[in-house]
C-alpha cells in the first residue's frame, strides 16, 4: 500500500481526537514549499503554538498539544532522541514529519526510521493529508460549495484516465474522456480532471490559456490537475492560472469525491457530509 493509501486507512476508521488542543508547527524552514501549509494550519487550528526547532518545542511547553508538525527540508537525519522526548512530553499529540523535495526517497531503505510510514508526508501531499489529520486537535474541515455533475477527464489515453472516470461514475457524474481540448465540444461541463500525462507543469498564462479553451458565456467549470510529485512553484503556478485544486500522485480519492455529487434512487447526497482539501 502507499504512503498514502496507509495514512488513509487509518484517518478513516474516525479515531481522531474531537476535543479542541493546540498544534505544534516546529520548523526553522523558511523555504516556501512550506508555507501554503503553514497558512492552513494556522487558519484552522483552534490554537497554533510556533517553534523553530524541536529542542525550542521542549524548552517552551504548549498548553493541551494535539497535534506535532514537524518539517524537514533536509536530508539530515532528525535526533531519534530529541524526537523521542518530544512524544514523551505530549503523549496526546499526533506527530507529523512534513518532508520537502529534498527529502523524496531517504527513507526508502531506512531500517529504523525516527518517523514511521504514517507519520511522514511529503510536503506535496499535505492538501490530500492535513484537512482530515487537523481533526486530531479539533480543526473543522470546509464543506464544498461546488458540486459537480459533468466532468470531462483530459489525459493522454483512455487508459490513463479511465481510472478517474471509474471514480467520477461511481459518484453519480457523467464523465467524458478528452485528449484535446476542443472548446466547441467540452461546453457546459462542471468540473475538469486535468492527468499530467497531458497538462505538464505550466506557467500561469499557460495554465490560463488551457483553462479558457473549456469555458462558457457565462460559466467556468472547476479545474484539477493531478500530477507526479509537482514542486511548490509549479502547483503555484496552476493556482494562479485558475486550478482549484492540485493532487499529487498517488493521490487520495475524498478530495475528488467532495466536489462530486452522489446520487441514488433521485435522492441527492447532502453536501454537509462532503469534505474538501
Amino acid at each position: 500500500m502507499d504512503q498514502v493509501g496507509v495514512f488513509n486507512s487509518r484517518m478513516m476508521r474516525g479515531d481522531a481526537c474531537s476535543t479542541p488542543g493546540t498544534l505544534m508547527w516546529v520548523s526553522a524552514d523558511t523555504d516556501s514549499e512550506f508555507l501554503e501549509a503553514r497558512q492552513y494550519c494556522i487558519a484552522h487550528a483552534p490554537q497554533v503554538a510556533m517553534r523553530a526547532s524541536v529542542v525550542e518545542g521542549l524548552e517552551r511547553p504548549a498548553a493541551e498539544v494535539r497535534a506535532i508538525v514537524v518539517t524537514q527540508s533536509q536530508r539530515a537525519v532528525v535526533s531519534r532522541n530529541l524526537i523521542r522526548d518530544l512524544r514523551e512530553a505530549y503523549p496526546e499529540a499526533r506527530v507529523l514529519c512534513l518532508m520537502g523535495a529534498c527529502c523524496e526517497g531517504m527513507y526508502a531503505k531506512a531500517l529504523d526510521p525516527v518517523f514511521s510510514k504514517t507519520e511522514r508526508v511529503y510536503c506535496h501531499q499535505w492538501t490530500q493529508v492535513l484537512p482530515e489529520w487537523l481533526r486530531c486537535c479539533g480543526a473543522m474541515v470546509a464543506t464544498g460549495d461546488t458540486i459537480s455533475r459533468s466532468v470531462a477527464v483530459v489525459s493522454a489515453t483512455p487508459a490513463i484516465g479511465s481510472a478517474l472516470m471509474d471514480l467520477a461514475e461511481s459518484a453519480g457524474a457523467v464523465t467524458l474522456w478528452c485528449r484535446d481540448v476542443c472548446r466547441w465540444q467540452m461546453r457546459q461541463v462542471d468540473a475538469v480532471w486535468w492527468d499530467d500525462s497531458v497538462a505538464v507543469a505550466a506557467s500561469s498564462a499557460q495554465w490560463k490559456e488551457r483553462l479558457e479553451k473549456f469555458s462558457a458565456v457565462g460559466r467556468a467549470p472547476l479545474h484539477v490537475w493531478i500530477a507526479n510529485a509537482p514542486r511548490w512553484r509549479q502547483v503555484q503556478a496552476a493556482a494562479e492560472g485558475g486550478i482549484s485544486l492540485t493532487l499529487s500522485k498517488p493521490y487520495r480519492i475524498e478530495p475528488l469525491l467532495s466536489l462530486l455529487e452522489a446520487s441514488q434512487s433521485g435522492h441527492t447526497k447532502s453536501t454537509a457530509e462532503l469534505r474538501v482539501a
